[in-house]
């Protein structure tokens, strides 16, 4: 089978890509219950989708991602996660 996406591994992410044919870029956040409680997981994914809303602009159009934590994930801040978008997406 053919590999059809594109992983990005950062500091706190790793991000899934895959070509999606539109003007746009959409966002998908996978966090499973190892990576802590459910305000831990709740936290990161204020803090990935508020990132993903400050980078939209900046960020290369006509690709979805998919965004999954890594360990260190839980301490990040809005700026470093944008930083790893605009590091791995940016036009």
């Amino acid at each position: 089978m053919a590999k059809n996406f594109t992983r990005h591994e950062g500091g706190f992410l790793i991000i899934d890509e895959i070509k999606n044919h539109l003007s746009e870029i959409r966002l998908g956040i996978t966090v499973t219950k190892r990576f802590g409680d459910a305000h831990h997981r709740n936290r990161l994914k204020r803090i990935v989708r508020e990132a993903f809303r400050l980078s939209y602009p900046d960020l290369r159009k006509g690709i979805d991602i998919n965004v999954r934590p890594l360990g260190k994930a839980r301490q990040a801040t809005v700026p470093e996660i944008q930083s790893e978008f605009k590091r791995f997406f940016g036009s």
